[in-house]
């Protein structure tokens, strides 16, 4: 199987990698067989072969989503990709009130990401409640009252 895999990550691919895919309730793994260092729009590309079982209905071109892990389990807090993003960078976020009535401009520190989720490395503490969709009106707010 061909995979194409984003150029940010090529440091960190490399032959005997194992990734998941995940089809109707089932888990297969792939392994990386050969990987293709050129690099074509912003992407290259790697050699993937099924570890034990293939799955019965993939067909030649069809596009699949295969998870890579490329570091071992670690716990970290993660808070859920959003639109907050494109205008904070990641280096601040609106962290509700305990009362939850409003939201104040909180700096963090963004560390890894996935497609799903971002780690905070500073200033949120595990059950804080943040603001993740577009501050695109918030730009200058540095306090938010929710109703």
């Amino acid at each position: 199987m061909r995979v194409e895999i984003d150029e940010h990550y090529i440091l960190r691919i490399y032959a005997g990698l194992e990734g998941m895919y995940k089809q109707s309730g089932n888990t297969y793994t792939l392994v990386i067989k050969k990987v293709y260092t050129q690099v074509t729009n912003g992407r290259f590309a790697v050699d993937m072969v099924f570890k034990d079982n293939i799955p019965d209905n993939i067909r030649r071109g069809q596009s699949l989503q295969i998870r890579i892990a490329l570091s071992d389990e670690t716990e970290a807090l993660l808070i859920p990709r959003g639109g907050f993003y494109q205008q904070t960078g990641g280096c601040w976020i609106f962290k509700t009130s305990k009362d939850g009535s409003k939201a104040y401009r909180v700096s963090i520190r963004i560390g890894r990401q996935n497609p799903d989720y971002y780690e905070v490395l500073d200033d949120l503490e595990p059950g804080d409640k943040v603001v993740i969709n577009s501050y695109e009106n918030y730009k200058d707010v540095q306090e938010l009252k929710i109703k």
